[in-house]
């Protein structure tokens, strides 16, 4: 069966046979690491909103789980930022209710230091930032964020 928002199982050596949801559209995300697999950001921004429709991504985490195959995690990560979309923690909160696994969050993690994102995400069993730099003069070279977010920004997000 073919998803829209659903990818995997996918075998991670941290996270075990991993189910992802991807909630943004193909590469909208607040940086343009070099590094990226999937290519150039079409769309750099911190603009939070519901860029997929949660209610179809309900519906395929049910059909999905109907099929009855193994699964880890649920794993929220994909093309893009996931914490861009402004469902991510209400989400969490209606898989939680309604599956026996732990959910899972990639994230660059240029958004932590939003409050209400991190409040959002404290319904994860486990949230995974990526810190890919030591500086602001290589966070810039390497994670090439968008214009409002500095690197001590996000060193601040990373704080508990």
């Amino acid at each position: 069966m073919k998803f829209k928002y659903l990818f995997g199982p996918v075998p991670s050596r941290r996270l075990g046979l991993s189910l992802g949801v991807d909630l943004v559209p193909y590469k909208v995300c607040s940086y343009d690491c070099i590094y990226c697999e999937v290519g150039p950001t079409t769309l750099k921004t911190v603009e939070r909103k519901a860029y997929v429709p949660l209610e179809e991504v309900k519906r395929e985490l049910e059909t999905f789980w109907s099929l009855g195959v193994e699964t880890d995690f649920i794993t929220f990560s994909g093309f893009g930022e996931p914490t861009l979309h402004i469902g991510i923690g209400e989400l969490i909160s209606w898989i939680r209710e309604r599956f026996p696994l732990p959910v899972a969050v990639l994230t660059n993690g240029s958004l932590l230091r939003d409050h209400q994102v991190r409040k959002e995400l404290m319904g994860a069993h486990v949230v995974l930032p990526s810190l890919d730099a030591g500086t602001q003069e290589v966070y810039r070279v390497i994670n090439r964020p968008h214009p409002s977010i500095s690197f001590q920004d996000m060193v601040d997000g990373l704080e508990i």
